[in-house]
């Protein structure tokens, strides 16, 4: 059986397993992105404070000082924790499956949002954030968490992010059909500018609200 870990997956590997295609429509995030979301006064001060004490350092911060300074704090303020449903958010989680008889798919995801209160069961929402001694680009890393999030949960859409740095991008999959995947990347959004950080966690905030009412 050929194991295919998701630190090293690269776009050839996917395609010679899946049909997929990427397009770039970026209106396909108009219905995530443009929802209304009101900020309150805690939220904005937080987002401003963020920025001013790390525009100097972020690019010179290491993987660790980089999630826990400033992907983790907002992370937290958005708080994924949805006791009532059973959902939360995880870190460093191994999801493990195994694609017809000749493939397993293994490896940690960095952040997801899942059914589940000790371990998680169902994976809504994936963020992956950029290694440097990785040897894939973290677009297909989290393509592929995505897309076997989907064949866990037996659904057709998935949504996700990536970072590089302080760079956000977000991501769509859609199951078409048994084997062919579309999947569509946003604009990257710049955690170092307010009106860009402000839609990062909007954004968030959005899927979180999308779960919840789902659930």
């Amino acid at each position: 059986m050929k194991t295919i870990n998701y630190s090293s997956v690269t776009l050839n590997d996917l395609e010679t397993i899946f049909d997929i295609e990427n397009i770039n429509d970026k209106t396909r995030f108009h219905d995530w992105f443009l929802q209304e979301y009101i900020f309150s006064t805690d939220e904005e001060h937080f987002l401003e404070k963020l920025i001013v004490k790390h525009f100097q350092h972020i690019n010179s911060y290491t993987e660790l000082e980089l999630i826990s300074k400033f992907i983790a704090p907002i992370l937290n303020m958005v708080d994924f924790d949805m006791q009532d449903k059973a959902i939360r958010d995880f870190y460093e989680v191994q999801l493990k499956f195994q694609y017809h008889e000749e493939i397993l798919f293994n490896g940690r995801c960095d952040f997801v949002v899942a059914k589940g209160y000790d371990s998680p069961i169902n994976p809504y929402f994936f963020i992956q954030e950029f290694k440097q001694t990785s040897s894939s680009f973290p677009e297909y890393q989290l393509l592929t968490e995505l897309i076997m999030a989907t064949l866990i949960n037996q659904t057709n859409s998935l949504k996700g992010a990536y970072i590089v740095g302080s760079l956000w991008s977000f991501v769509i999959v859609e199951k078409i059909k048994d084997n062919y995947y579309k999947y569509f990347v946003s604009k990257k959004y710049d955690g170092m500018d307010i009106d860009d950080l402000k839609q990062i966690y909007k954004n968030l905030q959005i899927v979180k609200r999308e779960i919840y009412e789902s659930h």
